[in-house]
């Protein structure tokens, strides 16, 4: 009962889900259930609280994290080694040889009056490795034939989606509700600050965010983040800590400025600047470039997007041609770029087909690189991201415009070695 009260305290809200685990478990050494699928939407506490009652409870097991491990011999040898407690150089790349090496410790005594328990965190990814891993482990005990091991299955993905030829035993850990989320976050509370207080501004916080995102750990984030705002006025002394109402209003332009930047991880204190950048016609504000990290490939699509949408088609050739020198370049462009730029700045970005595209994009790229499937799957994403619109539908021809500005993509085009002044008509 201690530990469970333990775990009652470090987890608040999960109390079901805490004594069905630690019945499941039982005593050590006794037979236990052969499978256990423990699943929940992301960050509900799943991993964290099987780990940790695991702990407690000083069973012999090992976690295998599924998305790290993209190999069979990366996933099964380390648990091998560290539950049979053996150096061996034996392979173990397959169920089979991880089986095999369970037995044989078994058959040793290695197991003996001890409760053995294998965890596979994310376990939805052992469908990379090959579709047997899942029903195998699920039937591990089976397999070995070792009363005493359990398998803890681990996902955000419903057990009926899974072919699981085997018993289970079911636990679910839904999301947090919001006053569950409020007693989570009050454990986690800043040092040396008052409880109701701290749980007033939960209140007014989640008003705002909860709508937006029901990750704990994104939520905790942004709490933190925002609190040295919320309580800089009552140290100050300008308001006392029981004004809820005026802490709201000296806060809540910051909150709501702050929606945009959900899951970016970028630090509040310049939220309310970056909202007038960002009244300028700039998708992403200098903040915000600092969260902007694309694939090689998107990176140079979005520059050759945003000097389509930014040069007339009649400078390409000019521009981007690789039997044009550099000094020819620019001596034809002064007198052009002075005319084209004011009617530039008035029209804004212009549209422009996927062929030019391309024909930018391989221009800039130093390398030879085939059409594939992936680099449409760039313009796709960037299209998702908002980095560029898509214009037509249809059996219309598609047309794309760059919805970014220089501010944002000089940054991105110096991690390339790209000057974009010098691609531009100035």
């Amino acid at each position: 009962m201690e530990i469970q009260k333990k775990l009652y305290e470090e987890f608040p809200c999960r109390q079901n889900q805490i004594d069905t685990l630690y019945n499941i478990l039982g005593r050590d050494g006794e037979h236990a259930l052969g499978c256990v699928f423990v699943h929940g939407p992301t960050a509900t506490g799943k991993s964290s609280v099987v780990e940790r009652l695991l702990q407690l409870t000083d069973r012999v097991h090992f976690v295998i994290n599924c998305i790290e491990c993209y190999t069979a011999r990366l996933a099964l040898e380390p648990a091998a080694r560290a539950l049979c407690q053996s150096d061996t150089s034996e392979r173990v790349d397959s169920v089979a040889a991880f089986a095999r090496r369970l037995k044989q410790a078994h058959a040793s005594g290695a197991f003996t009056n001890r409760s053995v328990v294998v965890v596979l965190d994310g376990c939805e990814r052992l469908a990379d490795l090959g579709p047997h891993y899942l029903p195998a482990f699920a039937r591990l005990q089976e397999i070995t034939d070792i009363p005493t091991l359990t398998v803890i299955l681990i996902s955000h993905i419903l057990p009926e989606k899974f072919l699981l030829d085997s018993v289970y035993v079911n636990v679910n850990f839904p999301q947090y509700t919001r006053n569950e989320l409020i007693d989570v976050l009050t454990v986690r509370k800043v040092a040396d600050c008052d409880k109701n207080f701290y749980r007033d501004y939960l209140n007014v916080f989640l008003g705002v965010f909860l709508r937006a995102t029901r990750c704990l750990d994104e939520i905790h984030h942004l709490a933190t983040s925002h609190f040295p705002q919320y309580v800089a006025p009552v140290e100050s002394g300008q308001l006392k800590a029981s004004d809820v109402a005026g802490l709201w209003r000296n806060i809540a332009p910051r909150l709501k400025s702050s929606l945009d930047s959900v899951y970016l991880g970028i630090d509040s204190g310049d939220h309310v600047d970056d909202k007038r950048e960002a009244k300028k016609g700039r998708l992403l504000t200098p903040r915000a470039q600092q969260a902007l990290d694309l694939p090689y490939f998107a990176k140079h699509f979005l520059v050759a997007a945003f000097l389509a949408s930014h040069n007339p088609p009649s400078t390409d050739r000019r521009l981007f041609a690789k039997s044009h020198g550099r000094k020819q370049r620019k001596r034809a462009l002064v007198g052009a770029g002075r005319r084209e730029n004011a009617v530039d700045a008035l029209l804004g970005p212009r549209s422009f087909s996927l062929d030019r595209l391309f024909a930018i994009f391989y221009s800039l790229l130093d390398q030879r690189t085939n059409l594939t499937a992936s680099l449409m799957i760039q313009i796709s994403s960037l299209v998702e991201l908002g980095f560029l619109v898509r214009q037509g539908d249809g059996l219309e021809l598609p047309k794309y415009k760059a919805m970014v500005g220089f501010d944002c993509v000089d940054p991105v085009a110096r991690t390339l070695g790209l000057n974009v002044k010098k691609y531009m008509v100035s």
